[in-house]
């Protein structure tokens, strides 16, 4: 029996990766508009002329600019996780302090370079709620970074740590924020702020050796 082209993984993949190219460079186009123009600028009929589309094939990824800046926001969270995952392999980041303030290193990295982060962030500033529509981007981020705590550095798998670390997420967040308030390059005393409040927040529930002898 012939096989057909949706079924043969030789032809699918390289259908699915032109896909997937296409839909990061529409993302790109709506990222370089953000940047420009802000919010307001963001249109589907100026996404397509920017990545020199057709509006129909923005219409096929994206049925409105809201789609458009939900995808960001998750292109966003998944470019940091990245990011963290790297950091994780690259370095021995021998204590959770050391993890927590290269977790804000990376945020800020990500607001230098990666174009409408800054506006758009985790999408917390057009208020929406992620895939699951139960929660927030940030408590999302939240559990993965949990689990990362849990599972390299040893903290108490307990309730009380999800809640702090969710709250370390939103207070870290809108201070990194704020300490990229005027562009691209950030106000060092907000940075060192997010990094002292994480630390903090997290002591607690940290085990007995790196919260006993750590000094804020």
């Amino acid at each position: 029996m012939a096989t057909t082209e949706s079924s043969n993984p030789a032809r699918s993949t390289p259908i699915q990766r032109r896909a997937h190219e296409r839909v990061d460079a529409l993302l790109d186009a709506a990222a370089a508009i953000i940047d420009e123009g802000g919010l307001v600028a963001l249109t589907t009929s100026g996404v397509a002329e920017r990545s020199g589309s057709s509006v129909g094939v923005v219409y096929r990824y994206f049925p409105n600019a809201d789609a458009l800046l939900v995808a960001l926001a998750e292109r966003n969270r998944t470019r940091y996780m990245e990011r963290v995952a790297t950091a994780l392999a690259d370095s021995q980041l021998p204590g959770w302090q050391d993890f927590a303030s290269r977790c804000i290193d990376e945020y800020g990295r990500l607001a230098a370079e990666e174009p409408a982060f800054r506006v758009i962030r985790f999408g917390d500033v057009i208020g929406m709620r992620y895939a699951n529509r139960e929660s927030s981007n940030n408590d999302e981020l939240g559990r993965e970074l949990d689990a990362i705590l849990v599972e390299r550095y040893g903290f108490p798998e307990t309730d009380d740590l999800v809640f702090a670390t969710q709250l370390a997420m939103e207070c870290a967040d809108a201070v990194t924020r704020r300490a990229f308030l005027h562009g691209a390059e950030p106000d060092e005393r907000f940075i060192r702020a997010a990094k002292r409040m994480i630390v903090a927040i997290l002591t607690p529930h940290a085990p007995e050796t790196y919260g006993r002898h750590y000094a804020l």
